[in-house]
């Protein structure tokens, strides 16, 4: 039950990546500023609550399994992207509101970019490595 709701969570998150991504170029970024706050606020909703499930829940009781195969694939992915809540978050407080995106459009979609890709590769790492592991 618990790992389907992580699960779900993947899926809405990847549905809000696949949404602020088609912001392509800084104009069109600027352009919509309103609606890529609103994306960027509730795609921040949404990974506080995730990234705090999985870092602060998921991820120790891992680290504690009898099967030493998720212990050490939860302690690899824990310390190669455990710090992406603390960047996520600095990146919600740079670019969170409409006036930010305006200010400087192209620095936005490139902050974006970046943290789209790291976000991206985690829950792509974790749905094909780590969360068969648990299914088992």
């Amino acid at each position: 039950m618990y790992l389907e709701l992580l699960v779900d969570h993947h899926t809405s998150i990847h549905s809000l990546l696949k949404h602020l991504s088609a912001f392509t170029s800084a104009s069109i970024l600027a352009a919509n500023a309103e609606e890529a706050s609103r994306a960027v606020s509730r795609l921040a909703g949404l990974l506080t609550v995730h990234l705090a499930a999985e870092d602060k829940f998921l991820y120790p009781s891992l680290a504690r399994s009898e099967d030493e195969h998720i212990r050490t694939t939860a302690a690899r992915f824990d310390e190669e992207m455990g710090h992406l809540a603390s960047t996520f978050l600095s990146y919600k407080e740079a670019w969170m509101t409409p006036t930010k995106i305006r200010q400087n459009p192209a620095a936005c979609l490139e902050a974006t970019k970046e943290v789209l890709a790291a976000l991206q590769e985690r829950l792509g790492r974790e749905d094909a490595q780590l969360y068969p592991l648990l299914q088992d």
